[in-house]
């Protein structure tokens, strides 16, 4: 007696196929559709706030930038823990290394790639050309510096990159 066992074919039809095309290309919809939500939410791609006006005052943002140069002015940027908190301290001095003790400084601390840790900082003077303020606590990390020192109308723009450790 011979024992015959019929297996059930199996074909790939027409269906398959689409549910296989249907199924892939879900997944990448979803994927896609994820990936262009972050992108959307996590930077709002804002350089200037309004670049038209922007381009109308360039001749003069080149005759500041020119001018800047030209006054030579030295920062000096540093970071200090006491304790909890960091301390900005920025050591100012002219062409000549002579302290500028009558500065405004203001300054905004921030990570370079969002701007949703940016905080603005007043710089106090605490000595013969040494102005600082206080952070408060840094996370580790790469961390954007923008300055703006002024003195009876002459200014200063400088941005410095800094990282900070535990």
């Amino acid at each position: 007696m011979t024992v015959t066992s019929e297996k059930a074919e199996k074909k790939f039809t027409g269906w398959h196929m689409l549910l296989w095309l249907f199924g892939f290309f879900g997944v990448m919809f979803i994927a896609n559709g994820f990936f262009i939500y972050y992108a959307r939410t996590s930077w709002p791609g804002v350089v200037e706030e309004s670049p038209y006006q922007a381009s109308q005052n360039y001749n003069k943002t080149l005759a500041e930038a020119e001018a800047q140069n030209m006054r030579d002015w030295h920062m000096a940027l540093s970071l200090k823990r006491r304790q909890q908190s960091v301390f900005l301290v920025i050591e100012a001095r002219d062409s000549n290394g002579k302290a500028l003790t009558d500065l405004d400084i203001e300054a905004t601390v921030g990570r370079p790639v969002t701007e949703d840790f940016d905080h603005g900082l007043t710089l106090v003077t605490s000595g013969e050309g040494s102005y600082q303020a206080e952070i408060g606590a840094l996370d580790p990390g790469r961390w954007r510096i923008e300055l703006e020192a002024s003195r009876q109308g002459e200014l200063l723009f400088l941005t410095h990159e800094i990282i900070a450790l535990k």
